[in-house]
C-alpha cells in the first residue's frame, strides 16, 4: 500500500508532549509514514532534546516555514504537489492548525481518507475557559457558569458587562470562532477521529452521532527505551519524582501545603524523603516554594532529556502525578497525561492528584495507584502513611502492559487504518 502523510508541527527531535506519542505510535505500526513537521521552532515544546532512535517505517520532510500558519499553508501545498503518493492523511494536533490543514485538504481532494488525533479539545479547552483569555466570563455559553446562581444569570448587568466584554477582545472573540470551525470541521469531516481518553471523547462529541468513527487510543510507553538497571532504594530517603508540566490551573499547591504542614509537625522531614520536580513549573508554585520554606524538602529541577526522564521515573520510589482541577467546567477529568503512560511503564508506585471522576482517575484505580483528591490534609496524611509508617502500594503490571507501545500501534492498525484502506 501507499505511504500514509501525518501532519505535525511535533515530531522528534523536537521534546513535546506530542511529539512522544506521535514517535511512539508510528513507530510501532505495521504501516510506513512520511511525517510532514519542522525542526525550526521550539515553541511549545522542552527543546531539542528528544534522544530516541530514528523508526525504520518513519520519514521525516522538514518544512521551511518556522510559524504555525505559513507552515500549515505548507504541508496543503506539500500534499497537493504529492497527492498521488497518498490515500490517507493523519493530522495531530496540539496544534489546532494541523486540523485546519487536514480540513482543507480534506475538502480540496474529498477522496483522500482523514484521520484527525486530538491531544486536548479544542473549541471549548477548559484550561482556556478558566483562564478568560478568549472566552467572555459573563456569557452563558462559557462553561464556567454552568452552575451560577439564578441571582447571575437574571442580573441586568450581566449581558451588559458580556457585550463590553466581547467589544473589547474582538481579537480573542475571532481566534474563539477559528478553533470552533477547526474542531467542528474536524469532527463532522474526518474519517476517522481519535482520542486519548474516553472522557475527552464524550466532552468533544457532546451530543453529535459519530458513527463509529470516534477511536480512543490512550497514550503509550516504549519498553525498550527504559534504562536495564532494576530499580535500587537510594539509603533511607523516600524519593519522589514528578516528571512533566505545571501551570496556574494544574498545580502542586495542595501538595506543597501538605508539606509544609507535614514538616511543622514532623522536623525530621528533610532527612526522610525529597520531591523532585523535572520540567516547566509556574512562577506562583515556585513562589510557594520559597514562602512555605519547604526548599529543604522540594526541589525543583531544570527539563531534562526524554530518555533521561524515563531513568529518573525508574528510580524513583514513588511516582508523582498531578492533575488540574477543573471541576468549574466539567464533573470529570478530560485530559489524560502523556507522562502518565510513562509512569506506567516505569512500573513504580504512583501517588495521584486527581479529580474523582474521569477516565485518568478510572484508569490509575484499576492500575493500582494512589489516588488522592485536592485536600491538603488528606494529601497529608497520606504521606505520613508513607513517609512514617512504611505504607506501599503493588501496581496492576498486567493492566499497565496494556498501554504499551506495541499494544496501542497495533490497535490503531486495527481499528483505524484498516478500515480505510
Amino acid at each position: 500500500m501507499k505511504r500514509i502523510l501525518v501532519i505535525s508541527w511535533f515530531y522528534p527531535p523536537i521534546n513535546s508532549s506530542e511529539a512522544l506519542v506521535t514517535y511512539k505510535l508510528l513507530s510501532h505500526s505495521r504501516y510506513a509514514y512520511d511525517v510532514f513537521t519542522q525542526k525550526r521552532s521550539d515553541a511549545w515544546s522542552y527543546g531539542r532534546s528528544m534522544d530516541v532512535p530514528e523508526a525504520e517505517n518513519v520519514c521525516c520532510i522538514e518544512a521551511e516555514s518556522d510559524d504555525i500558519r505559513s507552515w500549515a499553508e505548507e504541508a496543503i501545498r506539500y500534499f497537493a504537489a504529492h497527492r498521488d503518493d497518498y490515500d490517507i492523511v493523519m493530522t495531530r494536533s496540539m496544534p489546532p492548525e494541523c486540523h485546519q490543514a487536514g480540513l482543507r485538504i480534506k475538502k480540496r481532494f474529498p477522496k483522500v481518507k482523514w484521520i484527525a488525533s486530538f491531544g486536548d479539545p479544542i473549541r471549548e479547552n477548559p484550561y482556556e475557559l478558566m483562564g478568560g483569555a478568549i472566552w467572555s466570563p459573563y456569557s452563558m455559553k462559557n462553561r464556567i457558569n454552568r452552575n451560577r446562581s439564578l441571582r447571575f444569570r437574571l442580573s441586568p448587568l450581566r449581558p451588559v458587562k458580556h457585550v463590553l466584554w466581547t467589544l473589547r477582545h474582538l481579537k480573542a472573540v475571532q481566534r474563539r470562532r477559528e478553533l470552533d470551525a477547526i474542531e467542528t470541521g474536524a469532527i463532522r469531516h474526518a474519517d476517522r477521529l481519535i482520542f486519548n481518553n474516553t472522557s475527552q471523547l464524550r466532552y468533544m462529541s457532546g451530543n453529535l452521532d459519530l458513527k463509529g468513527r470516534g477511536v480512543v487510543l490512550r497514550h503509550s510507553f516504549d519498553p525498550a527505551l527504559y534504562p536495564s538497571i532494576p530499580h535500587k532504594k537510594n539509603g533511607n530517603k523516600l524519593r519522589f519524582v514528578f516528571l512533566g508540566q505545571l501551570n496556574t490551573v494544574r498545580t502542586a499547591l495542595p501538595l506543597f501545603h501538605a508539606i509544609e504542614r507535614l514538616k511543622a509537625s514532623l522536623p525530621d522531614l528533610p532527612d526522610r524523603a525529597e520531591f523532585l520536580f523535572f520540567g516547566d513549573i509556574s512562577d506562583a508554585d515556585l513562589a510557594a516554594i520559597l514562602r512555605l520554606d519547604i526548599g529543604d524538602v522540594v526541589h525543583f529541577k531544570k527539563p531534562i532529556s526524554y530518555r533521561q526522564s524515563l531513568a529518573e521515573a525508574a528510580a524513583a520510589d514513588w511516582l508523582v502525578h498531578i492533575d488540574g482541577n477543573i471541576s468549574a467546567v466539567t464533573e470529570e477529568n478530560v485530559f489524560f497525561a502523556g507522562k502518565l503512560a510513562d509512569y506506567f511503564g516505569a512500573g513504580r508506585p504512583i501517588l495521584a492528584i486527581t479529580m474523582p471522576k474521569g477516565d485518568t482517575a478510572d484508569c490509575l484505580r484499576r492500575a493500582g495507584a494512589l489516588l488522592l483528591s485536592y485536600s491538603v490534609n488528606e494529601i497529608k496524611q497520606a504521606l505520613v502513611q508513607i513517609i512514617f509508617r512504611g505504607m506501599n502500594i503493588s501496581m496492576n503490571e498486567a493492566y499497565m502492559k496494556g498501554f504499551s507501545s506495541q499494544y496501542v500501534a497495533a490497535m490503531m492498525d486495527e481499528k483505524v487504518v484498516k478500515p480505510l484502506l
